[in-house]
């Protein structure tokens, strides 16, 4: 069973201006670009399995670490495809969990969220974590952040 303090449960919603759908989607579904438009949190990204149509079925090995000085490293797995409007993963590893993205056009943009559901699986996070409770969700948010701007340069990228 999961102490409270071990399951984070965050929604984030970006906003993506003069951008298509289609644009940001492919730009989701690039897993080994990760690193190149979300440094700030993406050290490393590892394609295990490339997977089908869309990444279904896509085995990604991640290394992560935002503001805080520790690292996580899971594994996600693509487990459903909703091209254009999404995808589910599930991961494994110091984050065990389910990310959902939702993606919909909005006049000349992409609303975009993301709804992350983990439990911590590294030990000493684990143990800590009802103290650190407020820091850990504090630095998903500043990562969030970052990976927002990264994303509306990225797409602004591929389509110039």
């Amino acid at each position: 069973m999961t102490a409270p303090g071990q399951r984070y449960d965050f929604l984030s919603r970006w906003r993506i201006e003069d951008a298509a759908l289609t644009d940001v989607a492919d730009v989701l579904e690039d897993t080994a670009a990760l690193p190149r438009w979300w440094p700030e949190l993406f050290k490393a990204v590892t394609i295990v399995h490339a997977g089908g149509e869309h990444a279904l079925g896509q085995v990604a090995a991640c290394t992560c670490r935002a503001r805080l000085p520790y690292t996580l490293r899971f594994t996600y797995t693509v487990v459903d495809q909703r091209y254009p409007n999404g995808s589910t993963l599930d991961s494994t590893g110091d984050l065990v969990g389910r990310g959902i993205w939702r993606l919909s056009a909005r006049g000349s943009g992409v609303d975009a969220e993301y709804e992350w559901q983990v439990r911590l699986e590294k030990p000493w996070l684990r143990f800590f974590s009802p103290l650190l409770r407020p820091l850990l969700a504090w630095n998903h948010e500043w990562s969030m952040r970052k990976g927002e701007a990264g994303l509306r340069r990225e797409v602004a990228r591929r389509s110039a």
